[in-house]
Formats: structure tokens, sequence, C-alpha cells
């Protein structure tokens, strides 16, 4: 399979070996990935262009980085969809306690967030610009929404200024 055929873009739906979810971010540079339970807590990633990395905001909990090879194209609202591949994760699941869907319509839950991120491209600035279309949302408040439905795609709020 070619690189070309194994890359994927924010706001796709893949599964991973820990399940199906949403791609959140497309690495293409080094960064420091969350992980246990400390602020200063962070796993090294290598990424480039030529080899990203993917941080998948996983369906039935929290979040971790993939290489192309180790996902699979996916559909969050096919229950028979593929839910598992073989390949490793990059970082442990990083799955903090965060409040991403207080403030949130009623009846939104984890399946709604994730299928929203995927519908509008999987991308932070997306979001804001798509809320912020809304009459009812003024910027800034576009911008606090997307950042907690994205704390909740990635069950952190420590990919703040990071990726």
């Amino acid at each position: 399979m070619s690189d070309a055929a194994t890359r994927y873009a924010e706001g796709d739906e893949v599964a991973t070996s820990d399940g199906r979810g949403v791609v959140a971010a497309v690495l293409t540079g080094d960064v420091e990935f969350p992980q246990g339970g400390g602020e200063d807590d962070y796993a090294d990633v290598s990424a480039s262009d030529d080899q990203p990395a993917y941080v998948v905001g996983l369906e039935a909990v929290g979040s971790a980085i993939y290489r192309a090879s180790a996902l699979e194209s996916s559909d969050l609202k096919d229950d028979d969809a593929t839910r598992e591949t073989d390949g490793e994760a990059e970082t442990e699941v990083v799955d903090e306690d965060v409040d991403g869907l207080d403030g949130l319509p009623e009846g939104w839950d984890r399946d709604s967030v994730l299928e929203y991120w995927s519908s509008i491209g999987g991308t932070w600035e997306a979001c804001v610009d798509d809320l912020a279309d809304d009459e009812e949302f003024s910027e800034e408040r576009a911008k606090e929404h997307c950042s907690a439905m994205k704390d909740e795609v990635v069950r952190t709020e420590r990919w703040r200024n990071r990726f």
C-alpha cells in the first residue's frame, strides 16, 4: 500500500486497536502528547510530513496517537463497521477528567461530539467558523465551545498550544 493510500485527514472516521474514533489532529512535527495523570507527564512522538502521526479521539474513551498503518477507515454510525485493527498505538490512551460536555446542548454526549467533530472536518478552526456563523454565538463563545468540544474529543485539556 502506498503512503498516499494510508493518509488520513482531520475529521476522518477510523478504526484503531483501541476501537473506532475520529482523527482529531494530523501531526507533521514532533510533539509531546499527554500521558498519565501528572501535569508534566508527556510522551515524545516523532512525526514528519513523510511519516505523520494521527491523534484519534476514541469512541469509547480518550485518545491516543497512531500511525497510518495502525488505522483503517470506519464509520461511527454503522454498528457493523470495523471496530478494531491490529496496529498498535504510539502512545497510551489518555483519558483525563474534563468537562467538555458541560455547557453543550441538552442531550449531547461523547458520540454527538465525535460525530459533529467529524462532520465539520475535525479541526478547532473549522468548529469556530461553523459556530461563529450561527447568530447565537459570538466568536469568543464559539472559541470557548470548540475548545470544550476538542477537550472532550481528546479527553484532555493539555492539547492546547501543542497540536
